[in-house]
């Protein structure tokens, strides 16, 4: 892994054909075994040791990690956004997660319902869409799996293809994200997938795909994993959990995940560069 966050563009890893096809398809994908054994060390240890998030320490390095940049260029953004002096895409929010054997979905607030941040059929700046033979994909997170997660022993679960689902899910308000009180839960738990992957891989999925928490039941060790979430340079869903002071301590090119929600104007430079007057909040 590069330890100079200013790379070229030329550095980032494009994404495949083979990925795109797949990631429209069902809405997700895994890249297996991304970390090596090292830096899968480094970061557990920061997280087991109670890092929160990944704004700081190793951990900092997988937030513009180049098997992700060329990944959410393709699906966040567009050809006129992508510079080398800045990314093409925001960074709004990221958490760490501890579940040791024998974690119970309940311990969730949603309870590990299976949710969407908005239905992809309503229109808004968060849905998934193509357009114009591109991907936008609207709110897209991305994990970062530093334990082996065995297939059905508790990893995140997908009802593949319901980012472009076009009815609602059978509950009582359209509008509402946790997918609670409809009649055909049992049904869309039942049609839902999940992975394996080796530690240090990474998983990438658009937020408007049904997505559930699971019991974590692989006896053999816990699931750490990094949850980072990403939207276009003119969207924002969450409120930015990072200080201007924090910041500041970042690369320039990596300070960028953390500019203003704009697009256009602001001079002949554009929105390229992060500042106290220039940033998410």
């Amino acid at each position: 892994m590069p330890e100079n966050p200013d790379q070229s563009i030329d550095q980032a890893t494009p994404m495949t054909p083979e990925q795109k096809f797949f990631f429209d398809l069902r809405g997700w994908i895994v890249l297996p075994a991304v970390l090596v054994p090292k830096e899968i060390e480094e970061m557990k240890a920061e997280v087991y040791d109670g890092a929160r998030n990944s704004y700081q320490g190793k951990l900092q390095n997988l937030l513009d990690h180049p098997a992700i940049v060329g990944i959410l260029s393709e699906i966040l953004s567009e050809q006129s956004f992508i510079k080398n002096d800045c990314y093409s895409f925001r960074c709004e929010g990221s958490f760490t997660t501890v579940r040791p054997p024998g974690w119970s979905k309940l311990e969730r607030g949603d309870m590990g319902l299976p949710h969407v941040v908005r239905p992809p059929q309503q229109a808004n700046a968060m849905r998934y869409q193509v357009a114009g033979n591109k991907i936008f994909a609207g709110l897209t997170r991305v994990v970062w799996e530093l334990e082996e997660v065995k297939k059905g022993q508790g990893g995140t679960s997908f009802l593949n293809g319901s980012h472009k689902a076009h009815f609602n899910y059978g509950g009582p308000d359209d509008f509402r994200p946790n997918i609670s009180d409809s009649p055909w839960e049992e049904q869309m738990r039942d049609a839902m997938e999940n992975y394996s992957c080796p530690a240090g891989s990474v998983l990438i999925f658009t937020e408007s795909l049904l997505h559930a928490a699971n019991d974590w039941t692989n006896p053999d060790n816990a699931r750490c994993a990094v949850f980072n979430c990403y939207n276009s340079v003119w969207a924002q869903w969450h409120r930015l959990n990072l200080s201007h002071e924090q910041i500041e301590t970042m690369p320039a090119k990596r300070q960028s995940l953390f500019r203003g929600t704009w697009a256009i104007g602001g001079g002949p430079t554009g929105n390229h560069q992060y500042s106290l007057d220039n940033r998410t909040f």
